[in-house]
């Protein structure tokens, strides 16, 4: 076999210094996204079980991901295929520590995305019972604003829910608020009680198992299963559609 000469043993050595460098930079990204996966299932059942603590722990370690992508230079693919959701992230942090204000004037110009609709009905709902808990309105104002507006809101968000391409299963959860904000009798004890009330179920992207389709995360009273508190929104009358 005849020898090779200087120039092409450079060009063997480049050749394998490139693939060396190919292949830790593809290395690198794959760790980087499978713990930016992991990341967002720990989010999203952060949320789900209502975790302020690690809901808040959780976003700054998104935000660490989000800032690689800038030194990456990747920000525009990030915006586009990893962090649609990121900005619900942060509503259901507002959500959880209770500032229902900040949580409908994030999402007021939303209405038409079905995650939006349905956290905005629920946190006007809560302001409304937080006010008449202060007695800054009385009960028949409130009913007023429940049955009219929050009723509304809600069937807005459902129907919204109902025509996207979410499974049923996930819309169907939202009935058991729907059915609060439109009886009266519901609606009355609910804002005399605040364990009462619309609690939303945030969909924010489905937990995977890895053993098959991907699965909900119960909250503590899904997995008690205990009658009337066991039911999202405590509510126990016969579900409707709007």
């Amino acid at each position: 076999m005849r020898d090779k000469s200087l120039g092409q043993w450079l060009l063997l050595l480049a050749s394998l210094i490139l693939i060396a460098v190919v292949g830790t930079a593809l290395s690198v990204g794959l760790f980087t996204l499978a713990n930016f996966s992991d990341t967002v299932e720990r989010q999203v059942s952060s949320i789900k079980t209502g975790d302020q603590a690690e809901t808040r722990r959780g976003l700054v370690q998104l935000h660490y991901f989000y800032e690689l992508s800038k030194r990456w230079k990747v920000r525009w693919l990030a915006d586009k295929y990893l962090f649609q959701d990121s900005p619900f992230y942060e509503v259901a942090d507002t959500y959880l520590v209770s500032d229902w204000q900040k949580v409908i004037n994030e999402l007021k110009d939303k209405q038409d995305d079905p995650r939006a609709a349905y956290i905005y009905g629920n946190a006007r709902f809560r302001q409304i019972q937080a006010l008449f808990q202060r007695k800054g309105i009385k009960m028949e104002e409130a009913l007023n604003l429940i049955l009219k507006d929050i009723s509304a809101d809600l069937e807005k968000a459902l129907r919204n829910c109902l025509a996207s391409a979410v499974a049923y299963d996930d819309c169907f959860n939202q009935v058991h608020n729907y059915d609060l904000a439109t009886n009266k009798k519901d609606a009355e004890e609910a804002l005399q009680n605040p364990q009462q009330g619309p609690k939303p179920k945030f969909v924010l992207g489905p937990i995977k198992d890895k053993k098959g389709p991907p699965v909900p995360v119960p909250d503590d009273k899904e997995k008690k299963g205990r009658g009337r508190e066991g039911e999202e929104g405590g509510q126990g009358s016969p579900r409707k559609r709007p």
